[in-house]
């Protein structure tokens, strides 16, 4: 009978202590996340010729603490090419000890939020290209008050002994522009890099002096067959041919189109605008090939009644 009642008791406690379970409070899932983000963006730039070129490199440090442990660190970099590469990571809270985790991606019951303090560092650092050097490919030229120091493919060549006394005065008091710059063009396509160096430069033209690039010697010669060709050319490589553009005031100019015979550059046409006497506003176009100037077109500039050019017509020719 003992026996029997205290079985009774022992199948009595098992089930008043497993039958019954407490409800689950403040039941969190932590959740760990890390985000990373890539944008490039292409542009076609000048390389260390352009004296304006600023690489801009910015690091932002996020630290939040108080009841968390969340960090978040962008690091934007921006190259002299233009891409732009951004990186984002950041780490929700872990736990520590025993105490619950906050503020966790997930969250479940009603534990309140913590506050947090947040403190931010940000570093800048801009560096600025050498205004004094001019560059394309493997040709850099620096403008010395003794010259143009010429480096190709990492050894210095040559000086060219020239004046840069007005070069370096509008590099160090002017806002860059091609008109201030060494220009570092194959002008005649024969595989090599010319120069042209500005000796004057004023508000409508620079004129100055072309050197170029003698393979054997490997270095820039003076350029004798444009002793008569002092202003900056621009290369058609498609035509195989150069213009030169001179203003004479705000709305005279002289453009010249130079082609090659010979090595030798080649007068080929020219378009002239002037005021005539009677103040009109002409353009005359001229031909060269045969050896000889000939005019061969003459137009009218016409304006509306707000002074806007509104087109042209053609004038017959005397």
């Amino acid at each position: 009978m003992r026996k029997s009642a205290l079985i009774a008791v022992f199948c009595l406690g098992l089930l008043t202590g497993c039958g019954k379970m407490d409800p689950v409070e403040n039941s969190q899932e932590t959740v760990t996340t890390v985000n990373s983000e890539a944008e490039t963006n292409n542009s076609s730039t000048a390389k260390a010729a352009d004296p304006t070129t600023v690489e801009r490199v910015t690091e932002t440090s996020t630290e939040t603490t108080e009841n968390t442990d969340v960090s978040e660190k962008t690091t934007t970099a921006t190259t002299n090419g233009g891409s732009l590469v951004r990186r984002t990571t950041a780490a929700v809270p872990k736990q520590t000890g025993n105490a619950p985790v906050q503020n966790s991606t997930k969250r479940t019951g009603n534990a309140p939020v913590q506050s947090a303090s947040t403190t931010t560092t940000t570093t800048i650092v801009e560096i600025q290209t050498d205004p004094y050097v001019f560059s394309s490919d493997e040709i850099y030229c620096k403008v010395t008050k003794d010259g143009i120091d010429v480096t190709i493919d990492g050894e210095e060549t040559q000086t060219i002994e020239i004046d840069t006394e007005e070069l370096i005065n509008f590099i160090e008091n002017e806002t860059p522009d091609k008109k201030g710059q060494i220009v570092i063009d194959d002008i005649d396509l024969d595989g090599h890099p010319d120069l042209f160096i500005p000796q004057q430069i004023a508000h409508l033209n620079t004129f100055g002096v072309y050197y170029h690039y003698d393979a054997e010697q490997r270095k820039f010669v003076l350029w004798e067959e444009f002793e008569e060709i002092d202003s900056c050319a621009e290369v058609d490589k498609e035509e195989k041919t150069f213009t030169t553009d001179v203003k004479l005031s705000e709305d005279e100019y002289e453009i010249r189109i130079f082609g090659w015979e010979d090595s030798k550059p080649v007068l080929r046409s020219m378009t002239k605008q002037y005021r005539n006497t009677e103040n009109d506003l002409i353009i005359d176009t001229f031909d060269y090939t045969s050896g000889e100037e000939e005019l061969i077109k003459r137009e009218r500039v016409l304006f509306d009644s707000d002074g806007e050019i509104a087109g042209a017509e053609v004038l017959e020719l005397e």
